[in-house]
């Protein structure tokens, strides 16, 4: 049969093949570095990771309930809320949540300041009436 090759054949001509590292013709590689995962760094400690994780997720979380009292002192107790939200906002800050941390202390020390301020316009004008 004409252009059908036994195995023996198929072997003989896979040997016949140039190869560039001649040092390494017998075929008999061993691909362990191309199939193996990835290195494995045992120096690394996995509680210090462990750590970050929840330092950023606690100042993600804190983030959000300070936005959302900043948002909530617009609308009613701006002093108590506008403050506590300046102090969980800079406290978010610190943890990693910068935007929402930056975004609420700033909000919050506004809404507060506001109405301090409101407040002392109002007994002002109450001690001018008499």
């Amino acid at each position: 049969m004409k252009g059908v090759m036994t195995l023996t054949e198929k072997f003989d001509e896979y040997k016949k093949r140039d190869r560039i590292d001649s040092d390494y013709s017998d075929y008999k590689e061993e691909y362990a570095a191309e199939v193996a995962p990835q290195r494995i760094d045992y120096d690394y400690d996995e509680k210090d990771n462990k750590d970050d994780v929840r330092s950023s997720a606690a100042g993600s979380t804190a983030g959000f309930i300070a936005l959302a009292l900043s948002i909530l002192s617009l609308f009613t107790f701006p002093t108590l809320f506008g403050l506590v939200s300046v102090l969980l906002g800079i406290y978010a800050y610190n943890r990693g949540a910068t935007v929402t941390g930056g975004i609420a202390a700033i909000v919050g020390g506004i809404a507060a300041l506001i109405a301090i301020l409101f407040r002392v316009a109002l007994i002002g004008l109450l001690f001018s009436l008499f």
